[in-house]
This record gives C-alpha cells, structure tokens and sequence, in this order.
C-alpha cells in the first residue's frame, strides 16, 4: 500500500506531544484530510487508522508510550451508573415509591510490577450497605465520598497482601450468595489470601483481619478476623463444584453497640450487644455450563450456612438459590434468572451486616427473592429483583420491587 508506513509513522509523530484523550480524534482528523486531498483512499485510510490505534493500545498497555508519563499508562478507571425504581410495603407502614440512582467510579494504579494501589469514589452517605441515592429534597446535590482505598502485594503467584479499606467482601471472600455479607460493604483492615493448583483442583484460605470500631477512650477495641480455607474442583469443562468453610471470630464485640446495627440482636439492659458472635459458616457453589445443551447455557446451585456458638438459641442461617442462563450479562439478548430463599435468626449472626434490602438488613429475617436480569447492550442490562420478606417472630411482612438499569465504563 502506497506510501502507508510512512503515513502512519507521520501521524505518530504529528500528535505525538498531544494528550492521549485527543490522540484519536487528532489522528482521525489528519488522515480524513490526506483523504479529502486524494492523497490516501478511503482503503488505505481506515487501514491505517486501525493499525495505527492498535499500535497504540498495545503501547499503552506495555507502557511505551514515551510522551506519556509510565504511571498514567498503567492507570486503569472503570466505574457504573444505576437508575433504579423502587416500591415498598411493610407492614406497619404506607406504601413507598421512590427514583434512587448510585454512581462509583474507581482506579487503579501500578506501583511496580507486584504492587498496585487503588481507590473509589461513589455516591450515598454514611451508611456502609448503602451508595443508592433518593431522588428528593428540591434537586439538592447529594454527597460524593470515598468507597474505598487500598494497596494490593502480588507477593508470588501463591500470596496476595491486601491492606486498606479494601474493595468488596466478595472479592475477599468466596460467598456465593449476600445472606451474611451485604455487596457494598469495604472491610477495612488487612487482607491475606492464599492459592495454589493441583491438577484440577484449585486450594486456596483466605484470611482477613478487619476494624469494627475504633474506641478513643478505651484499649479493647472491637475487631474481627476470618479464616476461610476451600477449593475449586473442575471435574471437566462443563462442570466445576466450589466450596469453602470460614470460621468468623469476633473480639470485644459482646458488651460493645457497633454502629449502623439493625436492632435487632440481644442487647443487655446496657443497650449493648449480649453475646459474642464467633461462628463457623459453610458455602457450597456447582456449576454447570450448557446442561441442557444450548437451550440455558449455564445453570448453578448454591448455598450458605451460619451458626454461632456463643446465643445458644436463635443462632443459625441458611439460603439456598440457584440461577440459570448466561453466566454473566455481557450483551443484548444475555439474561440470568435467580432464585434464594433465606432464613436468618435473630441471633446467627451480627446485624450490621446482611443485605440491606432483605427487610432493611435486620436479622430475624426469612423470605424469598427472585432476579431477572436481561442485557440491553453491551455494557448494559436491565435487572427486575423482587423479595418478599417475613420477621421470624412475628407476622410482620415486607414486599420490595427494585427495577434497575446498570450502565458499565
């Protein structure tokens, strides 16, 4: 192709001290007019333009690009935006609709080859199972706060350190379903998690040690540390079983009131927490891609367990679900359907931390929950989640509808 190289070469070198969110654009530009003067055709043009930009992209992604700081080359900023419809009845209480939205935008950063640092912002407030914001108050503008901020050691391909207000227990943790952990809950503290392979089972123990409070006037602050040992067995390429057993010890936290709790654990006539929580909780995951050929290309079954030792009496949990359709939503046409049904006595486990839309994170909960996810496009999906949730002790009910559409960058 007549004179190409050289052309792609002098489009480098003409933008090269522009900054790199003009530098497609800038290039579009320059070879559109090479076009327009004849000197290139339409062909050869877009050849150019996708060479040039692949060129590009693996130079960015190597850290090659010399105009550009090494730093800003290894930056990685993704986040998301939700739109959300919500409906509610409780017993008790009047019907309640409400427009939420949450927005999170995050980055992340090499510090060396081992090390990276990262951090997140999102909206919402103080609450740390919630970044949903309500539309009201006269299009007051809402808060943007830090969602989370951490260091991550790839100490080998064995160890990982993690240190910070780190990003998610699911990432934390192997937890197939929200019956402990609330999704938006960032642990803070310290992180060490361990992997290996032996043929087709993969081991790996998580540990965690993670702040519950900080006492300015007292030596016994609350704090937590988990130790959560498992694997991952592939018994072919459709079919893999995944489970794991933590055991969740509690210090100072018997005697204590931790913040943001639902109220619904035993307190004392101190109005702080009467028993420890130590506990020990199974979860269990089977996966099957394709199991009825191409009709649901995967299906999975899933459970949790919890019981606490220290209450004696209302101290255990359960959920058991299963989903089925595409693995993940990735573009138009993929959709997930999901089922769980939970239970969750009053005293399994600490009220500060379980999904907040199951009767507003309390415990003492049972109920049903069903998700329907459909893609919309690539990046974007439109998810139905209905529960339908009952206090164990009493006749009190809650409906919840939630329609959200999930937009990804």
């Amino acid at each position: 192709m007549k004179n190409s190289k050289l052309l792609a070469i002098l489009c480098f070198l003409a933008i090269g001290s522009l900054a790199l969110p003009s530098y497609a654009s800038q290039i579009d530009i320059l070879v559109e007019n090479l076009v327009d003067k004849g000197v290139l055709t339409h062909g050869e043009a877009q050849q150019i333009l996708t060479e040039t930009k692949e060129e590009m992209r693996a130079e960015l992604a190597q850290g090659k690009v010399e105009f550009l700081p090494s730093w800003v080359q290894g930056m990685k900023v993704g986040g998301d935006l939700r739109l959300r419809y919500q409906w509610e009845e409780k017993t008790g209480s009047e019907d309640r609709n409400r427009g939420r939205y949450r927005f999170r935008l995050g980055m992340e950063g090499k510090v060396n080859d081992k090390l990276k640092a990262a951090a997140g912002l999102a909206t919402g407030g103080t609450d740390p199972r919630s970044t949903n914001q309500t539309m009201h108050n006269s299009f007051e503008t809402p808060d943007i706060r830090l969602d989370y901020a951490y260091a991550l050691w790839d100490i080998n391909p064995q160890f990982m350190m993690e240190g910070g207000k780190m990003q998610g227990v699911k990432k934390l943790l192997f937890r197939p379903s929200d019956l402990l952990w609330d999704s938006d809950i960032h642990p803070e503290g310290g992180q060490l998690n361990f992997k290996t392979k032996v043929d087709s089972l993969d081991l790996f123990i998580n540990n965690g040690f993670w702040v519950l409070d900080e006492i300015k006037t007292s030596s016994h602050d609350p704090f937590m540390f988990v130790i959560q040992p498992g694997f991952k067995y592939k018994f072919n390429g459709n079919t893999h079983l995944k489970a794991a057993l933590a055991y969740y010890g509690f210090e100072n936290v018997q005697g204590s009131a931790l913040d943001h709790s639902g109220g619904t654990n035993t307190l004392t006539s101190s109005n702080v927490l009467k028993y420890d929580y130590d506990a020990v909780a199974p979860s269990v995951e089977l996966g099957i891609k394709e199991p009825f050929g191409d009709v649901i290309p995967y299906l999975a079954i899933f459970g949790d367990y919890i019981y606490a030792d220290d209450p004696g009496d209302n101290n255990k949990g359960w959920l058991a679900g299963v989903k089925f359709g595409d693995e993940k939503i990735k573009d138009f046409g993929h959709w997930q359907l999901k089922y769980q049904y939970r239970e969750l006595e009053k005293d399994a486990w600490l009220d500060t931390f379980p999904d907040s839309d199951t009767y507003g994170g309390i415990t003492d909960v049972k109920g049903h929950e069903v998700v329907l996810a459909f893609g919309l496009g690539k990046n974007t999906e439109l998810n139905i989640d209905y529960y339908h949730s009952e206090r164990i002790s009493s006749s009190k009910e809650q409906d919840l509808v939630q329609v959200d559409w999930i937009m990804k960058f």
